[in-house]
């Protein structure tokens, strides 16, 4: 018992250390001015959308991009159909007569489709666009500009939840937001090592000289982050460039994504296993160290918590059945399991550091719609983050390691 309260306080610790780490770099990081281009200066653009059975949404994927005010004569839109069999190759075609160029190959997977409009790319900065992506108009010429500086290889914009909905969604929506505040901070010191595949962007040359996408990787824009971070450059953020992905509205669905995308780190942190190390800086010595103990912390609590939980319950209930207590009444009984819940769960030392977390994050949530508008019900969203995100994050590790463990098969559709 006294190894688990040190394991519980050791991991409200680290919490605290790097919060304070993430806030100071967010609001007092390196100054410097950066290198921007010019309006006068932006060059050529590519954007590969790579497709599979995207029916519902690779009209407005397109109708999105094609608004962006990035110059014409300097702006390039390739489809990169993967072997759909719905409409989807169809409904693109359509938008051949604005100038985009609608590609069809056999299924081989995200990463295949990448590389195949690689070919196609006539553009200095290529931007990699999931099908069911919608971008602010402004997002493509605010991402860019970040380019003049030589050593940028990446720029990753402001991915948010597009109108989310259910509870699954709106805890996304939160998690996304916290990962623009995230990636903000890791900027300031070039830590950035996740970037997201839904909308980023990248200097052509990379591929030219390092290869392309890895295709038989499950996670082919971590890998990419990665190699860059590996081969000694920058990744900056566009914090003012919205970007909006559909998120998965099922826990089936959600659950499929984690597990191929938490699997992909832990194969890809193998991979790159070097870069922790002093040559990367905070990224190898404090970032990515402090990113996988939260994985061991959050594993170890959320399993010894949900266990303590119902034992402790349990115990309630063999105790008031002993001394004849209507338990089974469906009022107690609702009204019980639902006092001793949040009785437990609220009395965790874990709760209290999670509450200030949650003042911190408002407080975040207001400067974030200062940067890219308003911010959809915080009100609702945020505790319903911290009601459940956890224990959902601790139950996807633990079904990823058991992936990992069983090397069982996981595809990127």
């Amino acid at each position: 018992m006294e190894f688990i309260k040190f394991i519980i306080y050791v991991s409200i610790y680290i919490g605290l250390v790097s919060t304070t780490f993430f806030i100071l770099s967010f609001f007092f990081g390196e100054k410097k001015k950066k290198l921007l281009y010019s309006d006068d200066e932006l060059p050529k653009v590519s954007v590969i959308i790579p497709a599979y059975n995207e029916e519902k949404s690779i009209e407005a994927t397109i109708k999105s991009i094609l608004k962006t005010d990035y110059p014409k004569s300097k702006f390039q839109v390739i489809v990169v159909d993967d072997g759909s069999n719905d409409n989807t190759l169809k409904l693109a075609k359509k938008f051949e007569k604005f100038g985009v160029e609608v590609y069809t190959k056999k299924n081989g997977g995200k990463g295949t489709a990448l590389n195949f409009g690689l070919k196609k790319v006539n553009g200095e900065i290529m931007f990699s666009m999931d099908a069911d992506t919608f971008v602010d108009k402004k997002c493509v010429k605010q991402m860019v500009r970040f380019f003049k500086n030589k050593s940028v290889m990446c720029v990753s914009p402001a991915i948010l939840v597009a109108n989310p909905k259910n509870i699954l969604q709106r805890v996304q929506y939160v998690e996304y937001i916290l990962g623009l505040f995230l990636r903000k901070a890791f900027a300031t010191v070039n830590a950035i090592h996740i970037t997201p595949g839904a909308f980023s962007a990248y200097r052509k040359s990379f591929f030219d000289k390092y290869g392309g996408y890895d295709e038989g990787n499950i996670t082919e824009d971590l890998e990419l982050a990665m190699r860059i971070q590996f081969k000694g450059y920058i990744i900056e953020h566009s914090p003012e460039s919205p970007a909006y992905t559909i998120a998965p509205n099922k826990f089936s669905h959600l659950l499929k994504q984690r597990r191929r995308w938490y699997v992909g780190l832990l194969k890809n942190t193998v991979k790159y296993s070097k870069m922790f190390s002093p040559k990367y800086g905070d990224l190898g010595m404090f970032i990515m160290p402090i990113a996988w103990l939260s994985v061991f912390f959050a594993v170890f609590i959320t399993s010894y918590s949900l266990i303590k939980i119902f034992i402790e319950i349990r115990k309630e209930i063999l105790f008031l059945n002993s001394i004849n207590f209507d338990l089974y009444g469906i009022f107690n009984i609702n009204y019980f399991f639902i006092e001793r819940f949040l009785f437990l769960y609220f009395s965790n030392p874990v709760v209290i550091f999670i509450l200030i977390f949650m003042l911190i994050m408002g407080g975040y949530l207001f400067y974030a719609s200062k940067k890219i508008g308003k911010i959809s019900s915080p009100f609702i969203n945020l505790p319903l983050f911290f009601l459940f995100f956890s224990v959902l994050f601790g139950f996807w590790w633990i079904v990823s390691l058991i992936y990992v463990l069983f090397n069982k098969e996981i595809k990127w559709k």
